[in-house]
């Protein structure tokens, strides 16, 4: 074989194995998309619980919520740091990794992840989510996993509705 057919071959299973990363990380992405969708469900209760004690806002830790979110990957505290533990069963630490790093990082298989990173990755997604509840105020706790929302005050509304007629 040619030294310019071996780099051609060399090309291909790279191309291959980006490839094969890009299916890895969709299980993620796709996954994810379902976690998110529970923790907006959550969200919204917790919003709801709020509203019915007649407040007007909420403040909402996003970690907390993934607690009760049974299918969420496990975490385990090992030195005063917490990493994920267990994935659920169709995703995995290497599609978690291609989908949040990107195809062309090297995955170490058993490499651990920090769970605070999990969270990080998707805490944004999540904000994004939040904004397109229709509130009149929202924003992410800088240095938290909190979202604080805020919505209409039918006494506000009321007011300003008199004052207009």
């Amino acid at each position: 074989m040619a030294f310019a057919q071996s780099l051609t071959k060399i090309v291909a299973g790279k191309k291959a194995e980006i490839g094969d990363r890009e299916k890895l990380a969709d299980k993620w992405r796709d996954y994810e998309e379902k976690l998110l969708d529970e923790a907006i469900v959550l969200f919204k209760a917790r919003c709801t619980r709020e509203a019915e004690q007649q407040k007007c806002e909420a403040t909402v830790s996003f970690e907390v919520i993934t607690r009760e979110i049974a299918s969420f990957p496990k975490r385990v505290l090992t030195d005063s740091t917490y990493f994920v533990d267990t994935w659920p069963a169709g995703v995995s630490a290497e599609s978690w990794f291609y989908a949040t790093r990107g195809l062309q990082s090297s995955y170490t298989a058993g490499s651990p992840i920090l769970f605070a990173e999990v969270l990080q990755a998707m805490l944004p997604k999540f904000v994004d989510r939040v904004k397109d509840l229709g509130f009149i105020d929202w924003k992410h706790e800088a240095g938290t996993w909190k979202v604080f929302v805020k919505w209409a005050d039918p006494d506000e509304t009321e007011k300003k509705k008199r004052r207009r007629d």
